[in-house]
């Protein structure tokens, strides 16, 4: 992925920002006052080494399992790779980029995981580094599999040769690339959430119909579980984050910061599932198709996001030690902040913008919409964490 000048300074401050977070944040001294492993369980080493494996599948994984280990642009694929020149050697280049991106992903995470007992960095760095190497086999396969499903005549022994990758593999138009340099110029992952949709949307453009239930409300609500059944991807979202309250309860013990996390968490679980309400609110056309007002249709396509963060609460409650009065808090804010970013209008990008004494300039009315359901995780959070 390349920028161009006029994205250097929005790339210049969201690294600034992470990283000043980042470095503030991830002081030893200020996490071992707040997290730690449950002392209960021995060593704290292999419960770190099994926590790093699952930050690299789950952070470094997911974006190689969706970006691809090996991808050029569209154009470049177009108009540089399909001469009569060997394309081999730029493929590689790409392949072995990806490698210590991935290898850099994983050693952070593993360095990350330390940060919980020092004595344990060499082994979890290992570690990191064995998910990377295993991350890429495991996603290089998966894409050389896709391009000799591209081809009419697959040939036998050839499958890993760079050279007999499809355009259409290693430059889908998927639009990635453009989602990708706007989540990380407007700080806004949103635009990958859609362009993975878009994407799925373009391979699964048939299903089967069936017959919807009488009355507006039970059809509406039919819909929408039928849905999220044709996107398995949600549920297993939903299933991970589940998995991975029930892990983090377990296996380490949290002080302050526990209704935080568990707002947080609970918030994620229902953004899994708020597909159908988020299309609703990004097709005007859809909702007034259904007809009914406005309030009624979008109570309804939100039973299954709010269901999802009552479920979720419901399996925390068994595990973590909050209480009643808190766990309400996180309920309820939970599921307000996630129907108000499944809700959220298109961003006013056309905003006002402000100008500030040392040339810098702001939008404030698009950082206020781009506010809208994390804003609401924060203030739940900071309630239910004075709560306790």
């Amino acid at each position: 992925m390349k920028f161009d000048t006029d994205d250097l300074p929005g790339v210049v401050m969201t690294v600034a920002v992470v990283g000043g977070l980042g470095w503030y944040f991830l002081q030893p001294e200020r996490v071992a006052g707040v997290v730690g492993v449950v002392s209960g369980l021995g060593s704290p080493t292999p419960v770190l080494v099994g926590w790093t494996v699952a930050l690299c599948v789950l952070i470094v994984g997911t974006a190689l399992w969706w970006w691809g280990p090996i991808r050029v642009s569209r154009a470049e694929a177009m108009w540089q790779l399909s001469g009569p020149a060997d394309r081999g050697p730029v493929l590689r280049a790409r392949r072995v980029r990806a490698s210590m991106t991935a290898l850099m992903g994983c050693l952070v995470l593993a360095v990350v995981a330390s940060i919980l007992d020092w004595a344990s960095a060499p082994v979890l760095l290992g570690t990191g580094g064995l998910c990377a190497v295993g991350l890429m086999v495991v996603t290089s396969w998966r894409q050389h599999r896709a391009a000799e499903a591209l081809f009419e005549h697959p040939g036998s022994g050839s499958l890993w040769p760079v050279e007999r990758l499809h355009r259409d593999v290693v430059a889908p138009d998927d639009g990635f690339v453009a989602a990708a340099r706007l989540a990380v110029v407007t700080m806004d992952l949103g635009w990958l959430s859609t362009a993975r949709v878009v994407r799925w949307e373009r391979g699964n453009t048939r299903s089967h119909s069936r017959v919807l239930p009488l009355g507006r409300a039970r059809a509406c609500l039919t819909a929408d579980l039928a849905r999220l059944r044709r996107r398995p991807g949600d549920l297993i979202v939903f299933v991970v984050v589940v998995a991975v309250g029930l892990a983090v309860s377990q296996t380490l013990y949290l002080t302050s910061i526990a209704p935080a996390v568990a707002v947080v968490l609970a918030y994620r679980a229902g953004c899994a599932v708020s597909g159908g309400l988020r299309r609703l609110t990004e097709e005007p056309a859809l909702r007034r198709a259904l007809g009914g007002s406005r309030l009624v249709v979008t109570a309804v396509h939100s039973v299954v996001p709010v269901g999802a963060v009552l479920l979720w609460c419901v399996v925390a409650s068994l595990t973590w030690h909050l209480s009643v009065v808190a766990m309400l808090v996180v309920v309820v804010g939970a599921a307000i902040a996630v129907i108000r970013r499944a809700t959220r209008p298109d961003l006013p990008f056309d905003a006002p913008l402000y100008i500030t004494g040392q040339g810098g300039a702001t939008q404030p009315l698009l950082l206020l919409a781009m506010a809208r359901g994390p804003a609401a995780v924060v203030l739940t959070g900071l309630i239910a964490s004075l709560i306790g």
